[in-house]
């Protein structure tokens, strides 16, 4: 049975690999940190910190940066679009060894 994950689960799973990541550090958690950092765009990275890391409403980062929220829900969904991709296929050994 292949189980889905709800766009909530999602969504929580994204802000704990982005706060564990955010954390200095080696070994197998700076590889994943360097592979997130090859598959977003600076802006996504800037949004991504701002709403995970710093949990900011999405108005008020909109506001900061002189943006339309909608282009901010944009930008980040693009981004967790492309950290499930990575997370996926690239990073699902890395993931898995992380577990042992």
């Amino acid at each position: 049975m292949i189980m889905t994950m709800t766009e909530a689960e999602k969504y929580q799973a994204l802000r704990q690999l982005v706060k564990l990541t955010d954390v200095t550090g080696q070994g197998k958690m700076s590889a994943l940190r360097h592979g997130m950092e090859e598959v977003l765009t600076p802006r996504q990275k800037q949004l991504v910190h701002m709403y995970y890391i710093e949990q900011k409403p999405m108005q008020l980062i909109a506001e900061e940066l002189g943006l339309d929220v909608s282009s901010v829900s944009r930008t980040l969904k693009r981004a967790r679009r492309n950290l499930y991709t990575f997370l996926r296929y690239g990073g699902r050994s890395l993931l898995c060894e992380l577990e042992n």
